[in-house]
């Protein structure tokens, strides 16, 4: 609790300091997906129809507070992580960002009503040439002793090559949530290994993007032998339309191309309503900066 102390008064010193408030965005997204487990599945279950809809909304923004320092923040609702609320202050020095601030898990328990974490983010890049980020979200503190204690984990690794109208990236991308419930250990997880394309030109109202990945879903209960696991190959296809100078409109589908059962799941192959699962987001961003500005 000390870091989070100090971490605030850095932050109200920053914003006392600030002589120009540059460009707000503000967006919400809404998920509907059925590649997911059911957070109260249990552990003799031993099948996966696909036919159940899992939905979420979420609603995040980001901030150019000076011409170094920015903000970024929201309210996420997320399969595997729950409830989350985050804000990062990230600061530029030349090709190195980095970023710092208080993470949160929120009502993703009845005895746990707000959970206490830490985001931080290191971005190291030379501009239209590479990039590295890496960005972790941890809960803070490891135990869990009473029912309804969790901890939430995310670690996010890309690396990212510029080339004409593209930038391409492979990634790492974890997820994590570790609750006990009676008594023992239940463990949420989601591996993601991926290869990305962004498309864009100068002058087109919008952005495509692609990704190829291989996904690992699992929930372990601990005081079981086998978790129950679901791999499956996904091709992903996005596009950020900009409908005004202002609004931009998200569309993002996840499909699986292939997905087949393992450990407790073994022999269940290509599941769902016509053997379809997938993840799908739409949603849209203002940007209030350019929708205050005459268009003239």
């Amino acid at each position: 609790m000390k870091s989070l102390r100090l971490i605030f008064i850095i932050i109200f010193v920053l914003l006392l300091n600030l002589s120009e408030i540059k460009a707000l965005e503000v967006g919400a997204s809404f998920r509907l997906e059925n590649l997911a487990f059911d957070k109260d599945r249990e552990a003799t279950q031993s099948s996966f129809s696909g036919t159940d809809l899992f939905w979420g909304v979420s609603v995040f923004g980001n901030h150019k507070l000076s011409e170094n320092l920015s903000f970024e923040g929201g309210f996420y609702n997320d399969t595997i992580l729950r409830n989350i609320s985050y804000t990062l202050f990230n600061y530029n020095i030349a090709f190195l960002s980095l970023g710092v601030g208080p993470f949160f898990g929120f009502f993703n328990s009845p005895g746990t009503i707000l959970k206490s974490g830490l985001s931080t983010s290191v971005r190291i890049e030379l501009p239209g040439i590479i990039y590295f980020q890496l960005r972790a979200d941890n809960s803070i503190g490891g135990r869990l002793i009473e029912d309804g204690d969790y901890i939430q984990e995310r670690n996010d690794i890309s690396a990212g090559f510029y080339v004409h109208n593209a930038i391409c990236s492979l990634n790492i991308n974890t997820k994590k949530f570790t609750q006990k419930k009676s008594g023992t250990e239940v463990i949420d997880s989601l591996n993601d290994y991926s290869f990305k394309t962004d498309i864009f030109q100068k002058n087109l109202p919008f952005k495509l993007h692609l990704s190829f990945s291989y996904q690992r879903l699992t929930k372990k209960y601990i005081d079981s032998s086998d978790p129950h696991t679901l791999n499956s190959i996904i091709l992903g296809t996005a596009i950020d339309l900009d409908v005004t100078d202002y609004l931009t409109v998200l569309l993002n589908l996840e499909s699986s191309i292939y997905t087949f059962g393992q450990d407790e799941l073994l022999g269940i192959s290509n599941p769902g309503p016509g053997g379809y699962l997938f993840r799908f987001y739409t949603g849209c961003i203002i940007n209030f900066d350019k929708l205050k500005k005459p268009s003239f």
